[in-house]
């Protein structure tokens, strides 16, 4: 016999996300306002916010001193979720006039993975913008899944049995709808022999693009039954080099002026080194900086295709610590 749960599964679109989401809150809520407020300060980093009604005795009001009164600090949270990181600015923007005259304004994004750096930026930029001219005072917070998770965990005891079933039962959906991954902590270790000092030096990967790739944070080049470089995925452009112009067909972030430049250098490159045409239906995987490792094989035979590593696993680490640091950690194992 199945378990019975208490967050519907078998469909992924984004209203169910959203709503089991504030089912699990709002049960939190009902069993414990005060626990709620500690989830809710945790999650949005503000340990001012109230949530639920205050009390309080003999405070002075406007010329008098009375006995008692009770209060409730107004807050709104508004909440865009998407099964992925790639959130729409103008949809964003668009929710900022969600808010009236609440005391505390967030405007909270729920994904399975933060938005990028750039993206990020971006949508504090817009907010900023909004609140200048507005004299407004909304804040920004993107979570994911998993953190929800985490800070609902953290505010729970060994007794809290409820509780604990709950949250046990909406991390298992989100992980059942993939809301939850390993993503974030995977290295895509790629065959790089003849191009490995071009990856280096021009700090990207490229593949075609009819092979696709499963999703991944991190890519590690190998060589001679060896990782040989290891840099944290900032962008992953599909592009054409048609007449000395590079035209864009997609990307995962905005792009800079030196990915696009190394992107034209590095098509030169290979036409030049190796005689390759990677001008046309090409993804080119652009990392923060390809980090020199020793990251050995210890089995027979060479690496052949591609093969993914849990780097948190790989490294017995709760957080991965930045990526030089993770080529040295990786130094010291093998596989």
């Amino acid at each position: 016999m199945s378990s019975i749960h208490y967050f519907q599964r078998y469909s992924q679109p984004e209203n169910v996300a959203t709503n089991n989401t504030l089912l699990l809150l709002s049960r939190l809520y009902q069993h414990s306002p005060n626990k709620f407020k500690g989830f809710l300060n945790e999650l949005l980093g503000d340990n001012d916010l109230e949530a639920g009604v205050s009390f309080n005795q003999q405070r002075r009001g406007n010329g008098s001193i009375p006995d008692g009164h009770l209060s409730q600090a107004s807050f709104k949270v508004v909440v865009e979720t998407k099964l992925h990181q790639h959130f729409s600015i103008r949809q964003l923007k668009s929710h900022l006039k969600s808010f009236d005259n609440e005391e505390h304004k967030i405007l909270l994004s729920l994904s399975p993975r933060l938005p990028r750096p750039a993206l990020f930026n971006q949508i504090e930029s817009e907010i900023q913008t909004f609140n200048i001219t507005y004299n407004t005072s909304i804040k920004y917070i993107p979570t994911t899944f998993s953190q929800i998770v985490e800070k609902f965990k953290s505010t729970l005891q060994d007794y809290d049995f409820e509780l604990i079933s709950l949250i046990d039962d909406y991390e298992d959906y989100c992980i059942h709808d993939r809301l939850i991954t390993d993503d974030e902590y995977r290295m895509r270790a790629v065959t790089c022999g003849w191009t490995l000092s071009e990856n280096f030096q021009y700090n990207l990967y490229y593949d075609k693009v009819e092979d696709g790739y499963s999703e991944h944070s991190y890519i590690g080049i190998y060589k001679n039954k060896s990782i040989r470089g290891i840099g944290k995925l900032e962008n992953i452009i599909e592009a054409d080099y048609i007449n000395g112009q590079l035209q864009i067909k997609n990307s995962t972030a905005s792009i800079t002026s030196e990915q696009e430049q190394n992107i034209k250098d590095v098509i030169v490159a290979a036409k030049k080194n190796n005689n390759w045409d990677i001008s046309l239906a090409h993804n080119f995987f652009c990392v923060e900086k390809f980090h020199p490792t020793d990251f050995k094989k210890q089995t027979k035979y060479p690496l052949q295709g591609t093969k993914f590593f849990n780097l948190k696993n790989e490294l017995n680490l709760t957080t991965l610590p930045s990526t030089d640091i993770i080529a040295e950690l990786l130094r010291t194992k093998a596989w």
